[in-house]
């Protein structure tokens, strides 16, 4: 079981992403207005286009995990697509990214066969670290072969690579040590039992082994591939999505300039920004600007497009939710009148 955080903690983790928002809205706020004074939306058909594209996206970015998930998982279609919408609109609304737990215990908690919280867990961990390599590519590719460049472009562009080099590294890391999980025999599983349980405790390592047995299909099969693939077609929409929204603000940017602002704005909000994601977005939106357009145009069009962006995510996440809730309904009411679509899966304690 996972435990409610004490109401002091809960506290202390609202505070420090509140403050957190703060801070990076103030530093959005000196380049980039949060609000524009006046909405710059001289193609209002390509933001209607751009709105259109959320429904894809949200679907993409819910089936996916699908290649994620245990082979033999009987996932209903209703439960894949609808812990996804619902997770979604949790991960935008909880600070700090907490609400990145939604999916796996709302996947654990639904009681099919082989799929428990290890597992779950597993596949979201898999998932995150692949798009975050994904995005640090796109980072590096769009700089590449971008061609506009603002006045502060040289001043930026460093801090910017660094900044993705540094992100890279960590997910890189980290995918590392899944695969190597991954890859570990099951027979030397109990050998290293002995050296993990006495520093995690015997539940923690226990849990740490069932993880390593959920990652396998992932890395050793063709399903790995397929995730991979579906990851690159979620991310197309994402970047068709953003450039859309750029020249319905009147920004005349390419793809490549594009990528780079998905890809900015995808790292920032890993920041520890408040809740609904205020400031880290706010921040990411005006860092990614300042590379291509001039103060002008980052006061006028560029104020216009960061305050649609952020309520397009918003409020795509907000209104999809409801489906999504009547999807989960639907797989449960289905699950009551079949028991036999699935015992239930032990979920694995988790200290």
């Amino acid at each position: 079981m996972i435990e409610p955080a004490p109401p002091r903690r809960r506290a202390l983790l609202w505070a420090a992403s509140c403050v957190g928002a703060a801070v990076l809205l103030w530093l959005a706020s000196r380049k980039v207005p949060l609000w524009p004074d006046v909405l710059h939306l001289p193609r209002p058909e390509l933001f209607a286009l751009a709105a259109a594209l959320h429904l894809p996206y949200s679907l993409t970015r819910a089936v996916r995990l699908r290649w994620a998930l245990p082979p033999g998982a009987p996932v209903s279609r209703d439960l894949l697509v609808g812990s996804g919408l619902v997770s979604f609109l949790v991960i935008l609304l909880l600070p700090l990214r907490l609400g990145e737990l939604s999916r796996p215990l709302i996947l654990a908690r639904a009681g099919v066969a082989g799929l428990g919280l290890p597992e779950a867990i597993a596949a979201i961990a898999s998932e995150r670290l692949l798009d975050g390599l994904l995005v640090v590519g796109m980072l590096f590719l769009g700089l590449g072969v971008s061609t506009a460049f603002s006045p502060e472009f040289a001043a930026l562009v460093g801090s910017v690579e660094r900044f993705g080099l540094a992100s890279g590294v960590v997910f890189a890391g980290l995918m590392l040590g899944l695969g190597l999980l991954a890859f570990t025999p099951p027979r030397h599983h109990e050998r290293l039992g002995g050296l993990v349980r006495p520093v995690l405790g015997a539940r923690l390592g226990d849990f740490v082994f069932h993880l390593a047995a959920a990652l396998r299909p992932i890395f050793t099969s063709a399903r790995g591939l397929f995730l991979l693939g579906a990851s690159l077609v979620y991310w197309a929409i994402t970047l068709l999505q953003l450039w859309l929204v750029l020249l319905a603000c009147g920004l005349d940017l390419g793809a490549g300039e594009a990528a780079v602002i998905v890809a900015v704005v995808g790292l920032s909000i890993q920041l520890p920004g408040g809740p609904a994601q205020v400031g880290s977005f706010q921040f990411g939106a005006a860092l990614a600007l300042q590379l291509f357009i001039g103060p002008a145009d980052l006061r006028g069009p560029g104020a216009s497009f960061g305050a649609l962006m952020y309520l397009l995510g918003l409020l795509g996440a907000l209104v999809l939710a409801l489906p999504g809730l009547a999807l989960l309904g639907r797989d449960r009411r289905r699950r009551v009148i079949d028991p036999s679509s699935g015992p239930p899966s032990e979920p694995g304690p988790i200290a």
